[in-house]
C-alpha cells in the first residue's frame, strides 16, 4: 500500500478517534465502496480530470450527506479535489486496518487449495483466536497451486501449512 493511502487512513482514523466517530466512519466507508460497487460508473464520474473538480465534488455532497457522516463527505470530497479517488479503496482498507486493531480484531487472509467448509472455517478461526489473544476475522480464497493445506497471512506472520511447502522442504532435503 502506497505511502499516501497510508497517510491519508491514518489522518481519517485520528480525526475518527478525536471525535469519537470510529464506528460510524467505518460503516460509511463501506457504504461509499458499496456504492462504487453498485454503480462504478459514479466512480468514474468523480475520477475524470475531464470533469471540473467543483462538479464533481458538488455531487459528492449531494450524493451522500443525507447518508453518512460529514467526516467521511469531507474525506471523498478531498480525494476528489486532490484527483486521488482512484486511491479511496486503499485508503479504506488502510483505516480499517487501525480500525480493527483499535477493537483487537486480526484480519486472518486464508488461502486453501479447496474450498473450506464452515465447520473448518470456524474450528480455524477458534485456533487462530486462540494463538492471538483476540477476535480474529478471516477472509478465504482458493490457491490452487498449493496442492493441499492452508496458507496464513495474520498480523504481518504467515502459518504455512501447505503440500505445496512440504514438497518444497523434501526437493530441498534430497538435493543436498
Amino acid at each position: 500500500m502506497s505511502d499516501i493511502c497510508r497517510e491519508y487512513g491514518e489522518a481519517l482514523f485520528a480525526l475518527g478517534l478525536e471525535e469519537n466517530s470510529l464506528d460510524r466512519i467505518n460503516e460509511d466507508l463501506v457504504f461509499i465502496g458499496e456504492v462504487f460497487a453498485k454503480t462504478p460508473e459514479y466512480a468514474l464520474f468523480l475520477q475524470s480530470p475531464s470533469i471540473p473538480k467543483a462538479e464533481r465534488i458538488n455531487s459528492v455532497n449531494e450524493m451522500f450527506t443525507e447518508h453518512i457522516s460529514e467526516y467521511a463527505v469531507s474525506f471523498l470530497s478531498i480525494l476528489c479535489e486532490k484527483g486521488r479517488v482512484t486511491l479511496f479503496h486503499d485508503c479504506a482498507e488502510e483505516f480499517k486496518k487501525l480500525y480493527e486493531e483499535s477493537k483487537n480484531v486480526s484480519l486472518a487472509r486464508v488461502y486453501s487449495a479447496v474450498p473450506l467448509s464452515d465447520d473448518q472455517k470456524e474450528l480455524l478461526k477458534k485456533k487462530l483466536e486462540k494463538q492471538s489473544g483476540h477476535s480474529v476475522k478471516m477472509e478465504c480464497f482458493i490457491d490452487e497451486t498449493l496442492l493441499g493445506g492452508v496458507l496464513i497471512n495474520m498480523d504481518g506472520t504467515q502459518i504455512d501449512g501447505t503440500v505445496k511447502r512440504r514438497l518444497q522442504e523434501l526437493k530441498e532435503v534430497m538435493n543436498k
